[in-house]
């Protein structure tokens, strides 16, 4: 073979290792791409779920794969509050055994959960976190931390160390009294708390504890440790609070005095002392504005407003008003809150208590159930007008009441909330809870009192004044087959009512009798309402009555005087009256001048209040519906 033949053939064994070179480096080119692109998408995959822990995750043997991080940290907290309550680490110290409870470590289960985390490390590194996440069966552990001295080491220091080389405190009420320790033989706490740290983390992370070597405090001479003042602290500090009224069981709930320690103070007094020295640290107290004693003293003491009314009519009449005081007798009012009338008294029905009384139906007088609670909502405006309470909601009634000034009433109808009902509102603007008490008398007296605190010493006087008749009723007469022929009956659902328009006013009076304001609140216009007297058709000519005005031509004989036409007297029908039953005048409370009763704060009189007139809110009810506006 000659020389081009041998150069020939190594070429050729070359060029064919080089391919195969190549080749290698190809194929192993293309698994790194392979793995990378593998691992990038692992990457990609451990960030794409929400911020997810990797499945299996397990963090201080806790189970935690799956969880969202928010979820992951509130597991891991539950479990390990838990487990170090029940952990125990023991250490010896000169001959006797010790051990620290689990509760005086500390952790960071938030950092244990971002460290564990997928999505919570850097891009390259989430496939990493994943992986070990699925395939690390111990799990990752949960760091501990000893910050301070705990009770137990301190115990140990005493027992086995000299008896006064170590601090020691008294709490008292309003102070802490230290003794300071002297330089002596003492457990090196430095070194034996690491040493407790480690094996409570051991005991913590591991289901099946390995062997461990105990934890033994060594003792040395060294002066005294520096007590745990942040520790002392907490044991002693208190919130300081104000007492206030319960709103669920409205009883007084006691105030507390604030008290906390100077800790640099504490540490400041303790460096200065000598060794073996007692000094006394007191305490920083703060008393409540609000004490117990003054809330109590202080609340519901004043008369804001009272008033008292006589109740008149039918026994289910008087029995109505009783049953509405008795609804909102008791009522607390916190500062701020409104007081329904229709919220407390309603339903209107016969199972809530009521009975059939007279009201206005459309105009017309009728017995309806609940009729007459009206004097009970009157009353109740007129008492808040004196406490001077800022009047939310208030209607007059259709016709001039008797029972309360004119001006002075609050008309209700309706169940609370429903459409078309009318209420009567107040708010309770003053700086203290107050409270209504109301009650009817054997009598049949209507009492309404607004018990609070005054602390300005101003009050309402409300009155009435510029009454003007605008349009008398009329006494129309109506014929009707059913009433004996010589006689008449009176209508009861028609009973006469002039027209009136009334002005009202508020006077705001200090404690002195200055008068602080006198402002017109509203003008109320009621509305007129004939009479309305029933007689047989056939006495049309024996009454002498104009049939097309229904008014009668001829005057009118009192009963059992002869008329000078020799016609018969017109007497009433059966248990009739010739003239309706006049009730008394309101009885005005006691003389407010030497007891003040407005609320604190308020120096204004209320806004005025609407009242009703034809051209605005009507106050009759729709056809079908019912009052309780009498």
């Amino acid at each position: 073979m000659d020389m081009d033949e041998k150069n020939n053939g190594k070429r050729s064994a070359a060029d064919l290792n080089r391919k195969k070179r190549t080749a290698a480096l190809i194929a192993v080119g293309a698994a790194v791409v392979l793995l990378l692109g593998g691992y990038g998408g692992l990457c990609a995959y451990a960030g794409s779920g929400g911020g997810k822990m990797a499945p299996n995750t397990r963090i201080g043997g806790v189970e935690v794969g799956g969880l969202s991080s928010e979820e992951a940290v509130s597991t891991l907290d539950a479990a390990l509050q838990q487990r170090l309550s029940a952990l125990k680490v023991p250490f010896q110290c000169g001959g006797g055994q010790y051990a620290v409870p689990g509760t005086e470590f500390s952790y960071d289960a938030e950092g244990a959960v971002k460290s564990a985390s997928p999505a919570a490390a850097p891009v390259p590194l989430r496939g990493f976190r994943f992986l070990a996440g699925v395939l690390n069966r111990d799990g990752a552990s949960v760091p501990l931390t000893l910050d301070h001295v705990p009770a137990e080491v301190s115990r140990a220091a005493q027992e086995q160390g000299d008896a006064d080389a170590q601090t020691t405190w008294d709490i008292r009420d309003t102070a802490i009294v230290f003794t300071k320790g002297r330089t002596g033989r003492t457990v090196d706490v430095e070194e034996l708390l690491p040493k407790l740290t480690e094996l409570a983390g051991h005991l913590l992370n591991n289901d099946e504890p390995a062997d461990y070597v105990p934890v033994e405090a060594e003792i040395t001479i060294a002066p005294p440790a520096e007590p745990d003042f942040e520790a002392i602290r907490q044991e002693i500090y208190t919130q300081v609070s104000e007492a206030y009224l319960d709103r669920e069981t409205l009883e007084i709930v006691p105030s507390v005095t604030g008290k906390d320690l100077d800790t640099a103070a504490a540490k400041a007094a303790l460096d200065q002392a000598e060794d073996g020295q007692t000094f006394r640290v007191e305490f920083i107290i703060t008393e409540p504005e609000t004490s117990t004693e003054v809330l109590t003293e202080r609340l519901f003491r004043d008369v804001l407003g009272e008033a008292t009314t006589r109740v008149t009519g039918t026994p289910d009449r008087k029995l109505n008003v009783r049953v509405a005081a008795e609804f909102i007798n008791g009522s607390v009012l916190f500062p701020g809150d409104e007081f329904s009338f229709n919220q407390k008294c309603s339903p209107y029905t016969e199972d809530n208590g009521y009975g059939k009384a007279t009201a206005y139906v459309n105009g017309l007088s009728k017995d309806t159930v609940a009729g007459g609670i009206c004097q009970a909502s009157s009353t109740l405006y007129w008492v808040s007008l004196m406490a001077n309470l800022e009047t939310v909601e208030r209607y007059a009634h259709r016709y001039e009441p008797s029972y309360v000034k004119g001006g002075l009433d609050a008309t209700v109808y309706g169940d609370y909330s429903d459409e078309g009902s009318l209420d009567f509102r107040f708010k309770n603007n003053t700086e203290y809870p107050i409270k209504i008490e109301a009650s009817v008398d054997s009598k049949n007296y209507i009492h309404v009192t607004i018990r609070g605190t005054d602390v300005t010493g101003i009050h309402g006087q409300p009155y009435s004044t510029n009454r003007v008749v605008t349009q008398p009723f009329e006494t129309i007469y109506q014929a009707d087959a059913s009433v004996p022929q010589g006689t008449t009956k009176k209508d009861e659902e028609r009973t006469g009512y002039n027209g009136v328009t009334i002005d009202t006013y508020q006077k705001l009076v200090d404690a002195d009798g200055k008068v602080v304001s006198d402002q017109l609140l509203y003008q109320t216009k009621y509305k007129v309402r004939n009479e309305v007297i029933l007689f047989n058709p056939a006495d049309l000519e024996l009454w002498g009555i104009d049939p097309f005005t229904g008014i009668r031509t001829e005057p009118v004989v009192a009963p059992g005087e002869p008329e000078e036409s020799g016609a018969p007297a017109v007497t009433p029908g059966p248990e009739e009256s010739s003239t309706p039953e006049q009730t008394p005048p309101p009885i005005l409370p006691p003389d407010v001048g030497d007891n003040p009763i407005l609320p604190p704060g308020q120096e204004q009189t209320p806004p005025p209040v609407e009242t009703l007139t034809p051209s605005d809110l009507p106050i009759i009810p729709p056809p079908g519906s019912f009052s309780v506006g009498q």
